[in-house]
């Protein structure tokens, strides 16, 4: 008699990848043991519901099954797109493979969710018909990415007004609602939705009795809720494109506390080395702002006028080396630690990277080696600090080119729509080159890249950005020295020392202010 097959036992419980591989999973946080000591890649936990103070075993998020889940001619169309083309692009390479998963299933579940995504979709869709040579930008589109917003709105009050029984459902509602507004440049509304994600989580934790009180804040609520981390990098993307004027602070606080960051000796994840990088970005652009305008702050004679004018910070930040000095010591040691425990994770686990993955870890050490330059540069010579880094501006734009040759974006069409990312990627970097080298090469060159490949990554839009950067480079260069390509070759008085820009990508215009020493002029540009 022929012996029956063996049944396969069905893994209830446990990560995506353990599932899939029906061996049994440890369930720890944010990365299971059985993965990362094998070197795999742990892909995160189905959908939970995190109800505060309430027992796990009633832990369950169930989705109606008696309504209809689209009630309105287009949703299931909008939401097919979501599905197959925003969802897998939203949160970039590092975290796709089990975030999208998790939006995709809350879908389902809750309509603030489910609404929201029809919106991107929407607007992803009306996105990529203005890139593409034959798309035709419908007004049916828009007007539908503005309607599902306001519902998902509706449904975020009710969310709201009752019990929160998922902060993964909550936090994944302000990251959905907050990118709506940042892809259509209201960066001020969108920064209400990170304010309240990261409000409420901190109360989630301080409700946690399994909270880990000494750890600090932002990695033990990273680790914690994964969604952080994004919401955290689209706080800091806000945080460029809002008045600086606003954050004025009433005291400095020592750069020693604020690149305090825990570290671990070695990373678990791209993901998790990338959310502690970019926070360490994130504060060093946020205490050199403070740094000059605590300065012009506390000049005497001051009016409250001169706060945030740009035209003063040369002055502010050559007066200021002392402090600028103890932030270098400061984030180079941070810096450091960091690239010790990502060193220790490359060194044991770079073998098992996928190609995108590959292309992941490059990016986050460009984004490295761009912060050390930061950290090197003398700020007290104001916009003559990058001068002496001409090669290292080389340096990064030749990875940078190797990267986009071994990852080409194709051709935009209907079934392969153009970059539509909340993550930061290559634009900043981009532009950060082509604004801050002089070096005529380098920057044109830099330039060039942006021209060629229109893509959204968060607040930056590659087109709008290319353009703004085009006029401010075109500006330095009419005062270039005949015969000198170096950095040198553009003469301080011609240098841009700001730059401040209103952007309505509605109209498809931006107000520019420009800061020269010995003049500002204010342009409109249109693409």
């Amino acid at each position: 008699m022929a012996k029956k097959p063996k049944k396969c036992t069905r893994v209830r419980t446990g990560c995506y990848t353990c599932k899939i591989r029906h061996v049994k999973c440890d369930e720890g946080r944010p990365a299971c043991a059985r993965c990362t000591s094998t070197g795999r890649k742990c892909d995160g936990y189905p959908l939970e519901s995190l109800k505060i103070g309430e027992p796990k075993e009633q832990r369950t998020l169930q989705p109606s099954l008696n309504l209809p889940l689209f009630t309105k001619a287009g949703e299931g169309i909008s939401f097919d797109y979501f599905r197959r083309h925003t969802a897998a692009q939203l949160l970039g390479c590092f975290h796709a493979s089990s975030k999208d998963r998790l939006i995709l299933q809350m879908c389902y579940a809750e309509p603030v969710i489910r609404y929201a995504a029809i919106s991107l979709a929407d607007l992803h869709r009306s996105f990529a018909d203005s890139v593409n040579p034959n798309g035709q930008l419908s007004s049916n589109t828009q007007h539908s990415a503005l309607v599902h917003y306001a519902s998902a709105l509706t449904h975020m009050k009710s969310l709201l007004c009752s019990k929160i029984q998922s902060m993964d459902t909550f936090l994944t509602a302000c990251l959905l609602l907050s990118s709506i507004e940042i892809f259509q440049g209201r960066y001020q509304a969108a920064d209400v939705h990170l304010r309240c994600a990261f409000h409420m989580s901190e109360i989630a934790k301080g409700t946690d009795r399994g909270a880990a009180r000494q750890d600090s804040p932002n990695t033990s609520i990273i680790s914690k809720y994964p969604m952080i981390g994004t919401l955290m990098r689209m706080r800091f993307q806000c945080d460029l494109f809002l008045d600086v004027a606003s954050t004025t602070p009433g005291a400095l606080i020592k750069p020693g506390q604020y690149f305090s960051i825990a570290t671990p000796n070695m990373f678990t994840s791209l993901g998790e080395a990338q959310d502690i990088l970019f926070n360490q970005i994130d504060r060093f652009f946020r205490l050199i702002n403070q740094i000059a305008l605590a300065k012009i702050a506390t000049t005497p004679g001051v009016t409250s006028g001169d706060v945030g004018d740009r035209r003063k910070y040369p002055e502010a930040m050559a007066g200021s080396e002392v402090f600028l000095r103890e932030m270098q010591t400061e984030g180079v040691s941070g810096l450091d630690q960091w690239d010790r425990a990502y060193q220790a994770f490359r060194g044991q686990y770079a073998h098992t990277f996928s190609t995108p993955e590959q292309h992941a870890a490059t990016l986050v050490e460009i984004y490295r080696d761009a912060l050390r330059m930061l950290l090197q540069m003398d700020h007290s010579q104001g916009a003559l600090a990058h001068d002496p880094f001409e090669r290292g501006f080389g340096l990064l734009l030749l990875r940078l080119q190797l990267l986009l040759d071994e990852s080409p974006q194709p051709a935009c069409t209907a079934e392969a729509p153009p970059v539509f990312t909340l993550e930061i990627g290559i634009v900043p970097i981009l532009y950060f080159i082509a604004t801050n080298c002089r070096n005529y090469g380098t920057r044109h060159a830099a330039l060039a890249l942006l021209a060629a490949a229109p893509r959204r990554e968060g607040t930056w839009d590659g087109s709008i950005i290319y353009t703004i950067a085009q006029r401010s480079v075109a500006l330095e260069e009419e005062g270039r020295l005949d015969g000198d390509p170096s950095a040198r070759g553009i003469p301080p008085s011609s240098r841009l020392i700001g730059m401040e820009a209103g952007i309505d990508p509605v109209k498809q215009s931006a107000f520019l202010v420009l800061h020269q020493l010995e003049q500002t002029r204010r342009e409109t540009i249109e693409w």
